[in-house]
């Protein structure tokens, strides 16, 4: 089995209560990012190929990061016809 990561945003981020799944809890600092990306992956069986997670569709529109943000995908860097 073969598994591929199919990488279609890049230098996105989450703060730490999101990514940690808290909310405005003391415990977590909002000021800590963490890099993420919008990622799907292709599972090749041998068998079947299997796409998991067809992420956002190609007319979402580019959305600059912007202050309190819990989350940014990130810049698109390509489509799923050329990444495949």
């Amino acid at each position: 089995m073969d598994i591929k990561v199919v990488k279609l945003y890049e230098g996105g981020f989450m703060i730490q209560p999101f990514a940690l799944g808290g909310n405005s809890d003391k415990t977590f600092d909002a000021s800590i990012r963490y890099p993420s990306s919008l990622q799907n992956y292709l599972i090749d069986t041998g068998k079947e190929v299997i796409l998991v997670d067809t992420g956002l569709p190609k007319e979402t529109p580019e959305i600059p990061p912007k202050e309190g943000q819990k989350i940014y995908q990130g810049v698109r860097i390509k489509d799923y016809v050329s990444v495949l």
